[in-house]
């Protein structure tokens, strides 16, 4: 549920997003202690760092929190369909998505519109959980992922792809890259990062316009 109203004309494309809305649609999800208590949207602080492993995948940053600028390279999508989707999805489409790409460890459903995917994990670690939120149009998928991401600040980030929003937890901006690029979720959804203060969709992977 999204309260409050825009105050000027809204649009997000590659680079700032305006967030003109005040969207609380994680709070009803989470309970009383509030945004920080969603299971697998929380994790550990970061560093800023300039060099890291992610080059590979982007180029221009990140820059510590800041990927304002960023840009991923060519070939990270390169053999994969880019072209926007119009069909309205469930989360057995990015499910199907992600068994192609690396694979789906757990899947839990508490809702028909809410499903959480955990990724496989590495050896002495933990998957890694996406909230994959079913939304009525792409742009509530849109508007309310950016949102979303406001509210978590730095190494947040997440996908939409029509009507489906896909929120991940709190990383190192560096590893988000290598993590999309490496299964290809970038190429499957519109990638959207915090940068410092802002939202940044970050091109060169999945559009829509």
């Amino acid at each position: 549920m999204c309260l409050g109203a825009p105050v000027k004309g809204a649009g997000i494309e590659a680079g700032r997003v305006s967030l003109l809305v005040v969207c609380l649609w994680l709070i009803p999800l989470c309970g009383a202690a509030g945004l920080s208590a969603c299971a697998g949207l929380s994790g550990e602080k970061f560093g800023a760092t300039t060099d890291f492993s992610a080059h590979v995948y982007a180029r221009g940053g990140p820059h510590g929190d800041a990927v304002a600028g960023l840009m991923l390279r060519g070939e990270v999508c390169d053999g994969e369909d880019l072209r926007a989707a119009h069909e309205t999805l469930d989360e057995a489409a990015f499910v199907r998505f992600l068994e192609r790409h690396g694979g789906v460890g757990e899947i839990e459903r508490p809702r028909s519109n809410l499903a959480y995917v955990t990724l496989p994990a590495a050896p002495g670690k933990k998957g890694l959980r996406l909230r994959v939120a079913v939304l009525a149009r792409p742009d509530d998928a849109g508007r309310e992922l950016a949102t979303a991401i406001a509210q978590h600040g730095p190494g947040s980030w997440g996908v939409h792809r029509s009507n489906l929003a896909v929120l991940g937890p709190v990383q190192d901006p560096a590893d988000v890259i290598e993590l999309v690029s490496t299964n290809k979720l970038a190429c499957w959804g519109v990638l959207t990062m915090a940068s410092g203060a802002d939202v940044y969709v970050v091109p060169g992977g999945y559009r829509e316009l």
